[in-house]
């Protein structure tokens, strides 16, 4: 059942035992970086638990087809990535119906930590007096976000991030990228086949290019012109704020509907917050990869790399030429720097300081000025 999904061998001996010895649990909780594969996983241990006593095939057949009425699988939804109230009701209500057709009815819950806490609340009593025959399936890249009494209903199983070479081959054979363009992308992938991917698509946003615009050009000549710099980077993000909060505000009170209380509202108002900053934390981790692809490009070419291999390589002539001028800050200390920054927004430090500060941490400051 687990052959066609890359990495995490040991998680898939442990699933394949946990059935075979009849020992499962009813609430598991698959946690680690997105796009590693935890709804593969999930989806293909519902078939193996699902078809372990099918040896016709029948139970197989529908799952194939996307048919089969005791595997339910439940998404966030709209623009902003919520569990809507409906939905929770609709799952409270599934997960006490007993199977129709199989021994097991299996309920998978994408980005688990992604709905409202009152909505999160409403769901401790389907984890203290589960159905036996109902097994329920968190995904989460955000464990710490869940309620801890949900936490400690469920089995947790931590996934790892997966190898660059597989995620390369994966490239390779999925996405029609050369040996050369896999390996650069897998570079840059943080272990995610999911993010590898998304580096496939991404493409090239007026925000992007004019970040690596500003890599292209070198060093800031002055502190205003850095600060220049990062406050343009700033008014895109409070622009694409604003838009967001009306969005979100929108989509909730839609799902809240009448019977919301002032608690809940203030609640809402929580989840408005958390979505746009969500939304730009996903967004800022996005310029911040395009970024270590640049400082990766100009090691590579200051080691007289293969050109073939840069993930910027429509800025091939100039990483030449900016890796023969520039001492460059090691990529080690480039990575450490993005860590602090992205750890650094997480704590709601703003997106123009956050920018600033890495800047100046890749010591793009011309020293021409700071010794003046």
């Amino acid at each position: 059942m687990f052959d066609h999904i890359r990495g995490n061998p040991l998680i898939k001996g442990y699933l394949e035992k946990m059935v075979c010895r009849n020992r499962v649990a009813n609430s598991l909780l698959f946690c680690g970086p997105s796009g590693i594969g935890k709804s593969l996983f999930a989806e293909s241990f519902a078939k193996l638990l699902i078809c372990h006593d099918d040896p016709c095939g029948v139970h197989a057949r529908k799952i194939d087809s996307g048919n089969h009425p005791d595997i339910r699988i439940f998404r966030p939804e709209g623009k902003i990535g919520m569990h809507s109230i409906q939905t929770i009701r609709e799952f409270q209500t599934q997960v006490y119906q007993s199977p129709f057709e199989a021994k097991w009815k299996v309920l998978i819950v994408h980005e688990a930590d992604r709905m409202l806490v009152y909505s999160a609340n409403a769901l401790l009593k389907v984890f203290e007096e589960p159905l036996e025959t109902s097994v329920i399936i968190l995904l989460s890249s955000a464990p710490s976000s869940l309620l801890p009494t949900v936490l400690s209903r469920c089995r947790t199983i931590h996934f790892r991030a997966i190898a660059e070479e597989e995620i390369a081959s994966y490239l390779i054979e999925n996405c029609k990228k050369t040996k050369e363009e896999a390996m650069a992308i897998a570079a840059l992938s943080e272990g995610s086949i999911g993010q590898a991917v998304r580096l496939c698509n991404e493409e090239e946003t007026v925000l992007r290019k004019h970040i690596l615009s500003l890599l292209a050009d070198g060093k800031f000549s002055g502190y205003k012109q850095l600060k220049t710099a990062v406050a343009a980077i700033s008014e895109h993000f409070d622009a694409a704020k604003l838009k967001i909060e009306a969005e979100v505000r929108v989509s909730l009170e839609k799902n809240g509907g009448e019977q919301i209380s002032s608690v809940h509202k203030q609640a809402i108002e929580k989840e408005i917050e958390g979505a746009v900053a969500m939304h730009t934390l996903l967004e800022v981790k996005s310029l911040f990869v395009a970024i270590l692809g640049w400082y990766r490009d100009l090691h590579l070419l200051k080691v007289h790399g293969d050109p073939k291999v840069l993930f910027h390589r429509n800025y091939a002539s100039v990483l030449t030429m900016r890796s023969k001028l520039e001492d460059l800050t090691s990529l080690e200390k480039a990575q450490e720097h993005v860590k602090e920054v992205l750890d650094s927004l997480e704590r709601s430090t703003s997106v123009e300081i956050a920018f600033e500060n890495l800047f100046l941490k890749l010591d793009l400051l011309s020293k021409v000025c700071c010794s003046s």
